[in-house]
């Protein structure tokens, strides 16, 4: 935990500090640590009072006092605690970014900051397996990945701590922009410019410039770290949208898709897969090349382009390979995120995080994979944000599906006429079978699957597709694939 005299408090924020004591020295009072839920406070807290639409911290400070708080940020005099020195401010949100950013600097942290349309959670967890077997690393964790998250994330992390892993999340332009200015990455790796959130900026181009605004905070000299094949990160270098003094490093499945000239590479070749592994050897350096051989305990052929960038960040930090593929190979999901379920002979593959085109089709791919020429099926949703396109990026996810030659889809939501209109172009015999709700889908998976099966449950976060799972899993006993 990060620890401060309240004159750096004073200093990061440009507050003002009232009810001290006569004689009271800022510079030899310290905090261990900031906080901005009274749950969290003990005995030498800071708390800084945050405000939202639903909540205003300044209404508890009086319980901060009483769990031990010793100092507080806040913007109002109205609320503090008589008697407890309180640093005054015109934004705690801010203030709170503030005092991250200045903790950052003073600790001279190295960081590496990952955004995307698709990916980024499982990115930087790979990031920081990779870089965990030879430096000390802290990351994001859960989703916190916008300003308050991030700044929470920085100042949680111990003083000890060599690399800062984090994650940052968008839904409109200008926020990407925050955070890098609240982070100054060292390394910065964009995984990709898909259409997520594209209801709300309107066109991928849009996203790319979004996505980009992590180059505005990235330091000069900085790296960064993009896959080869994306063809709008390849526009943005061939207009000129990065800048000039920026390293670029590339990974790649197909060697044909590297740019002739790059700071770095990491190319991935003899992919192979068995039951819940991936192994492959990586040819990945700066200038010089080194063949490297990794293994993953993951389901998706995109875990692929993440083991590159975490290879890549790990040997630009003068990791030694065999380090970054001990690291890589400890890495693991989180949350629903490719969970094999085995419940009484049916194995689900609870990818039920979030969703989007790319995420989708990877799932429907993975789940045939692992048949291995057994029976197939897919419990999906609808995938949202998706604006004017969402009709036809459901239409190719049916079409998809059907390509794998899956077995069947249970689908609901708002869009699954188009699921399997997408289908019926490609093969008008597969069973789309389009219910009202997830009961529905439920009763009648129950009464489709049997031993040997294999079921994806997909969908934007809010449809909570893993109740299907919790459901089935309460009529037969369950246990790990």
């Amino acid at each position: 935990m990060a620890r401060f005299t309240l004159q750096e408090i004073v200093d990061a924020t440009g507050g003002r500090l009232i009810q001290c004591p006569e004689g009271y020295d800022p510079s030899e009072f310290s905090v261990s640590d900031i906080s901005t839920d009274t749950r969290t406070i003990h005995e030498g807290s800071l708390f800084l009072a945050l405000t939202g639409e639903r909540f205003d911290g300044h209404n508890y400070t009086g319980k901060a006092a009483q769990a031990g708080a010793m100092a507080f940020v806040l913007k109002n005099e109205e609320s503090a605690p008589t008697g407890i020195p309180t640093v005054l401010v015109e934004d705690t949100k801010i203030a709170l970014e503030k005092i991250a950013s200045y903790y950052r600097k003073r600790q001279n942290f190295l960081v590496v900051a990952v955004t995307g349309s698709v990916g980024k959670t499982s990115t930087r967890q790979m990031i920081a397996s990779a870089l965990s077997s030879g430096k000390k690393v802290y990351a994001t964790k859960n989703n916190d990945n916008n300003e308050i998250g991030l700044s929470k994330t920085i100042l949680a992390a111990p003083e000890d701590t060599e690399v800062l892993v984090l994650e940052m999340g968008m839904r409109l332009r200008g926020e990407i922009s925050e955070l890098t200015n609240i982070a100054f990455p060292d390394i910065a790796v964009i995984t990709n410019i898909g259409v997520a959130h594209i209801e709300r900026l309107g066109s991928r181009e849009e996203i790319l410039k979004a996505k980009l605004e992590i180059l505005e905070g990235l330091k000069e000299n900085g790296l960064l770290i993009i896959p080869s094949a994306d063809d709008m990160l390849a526009m943005a270098r061939e207009q000129g949208w990065i800048r000039d003094d920026v390293k670029i490093a590339y990974v790649a499945t197909d060697a044909e898709t590297l740019p002739k000239e790059a700071f770095g590479t990491a190319c991935a070749g003899d992919i192979a897969f068995e039951k819940g592994k991936i192994r492959f050897t990586a040819k990945a350096g700066f200038g010089k090349t080194e063949e490297v051989p990794l293994s993953l305990s993951v389901i998706g052929k995109h875990h692929v382009g993440n083991a590159l960038v975490g290879l890549l960040a790990g040997l630009y930090l003068d990791i030694p390979s065999e380090k970054v593929a001990e690291g890589i190979s400890s890495f693991s999901q989180i949350g629903h995120r490719e969970k094999l379920v085995d419940v009484n002979g049916v194995c689900f593959l609870d990818d039920s995080y979030n969703a989007g085109p790319e995420s989708m089709m990877s799932g429907m791919s993975s789940i045939r994979r692992l048949t291995e020429g057994g029976r197939a099926f897919a419990c999906i949703g609808d995938m949202l944000e998706l604006g004017d396109v969402s009709a036809e990026k459901h239409f190719e996810i049916g079409a998809h599906a059907a390509k794998e030659h899956l077995d069947g889809l249970f689908v609901i939501g708002d869009f699954k006429e188009d699921v399997k209109k997408g289908a019926a172009s490609v093969d008008p015999s597969l069973n789309v079978v389009l219910c009202e709700d997830k009961e529905e889908i439920l009763e009648k998976l129950k009464n489709t699957v049997q031993a040997g099966d294999f079921v994806l449950l997909k969908a934007s976060h809010s449809f909570e597709m893993y109740t299907i799972l919790e459901e089935y899993a309460s009529i037969f006993k369950e246990e790990e694939c």
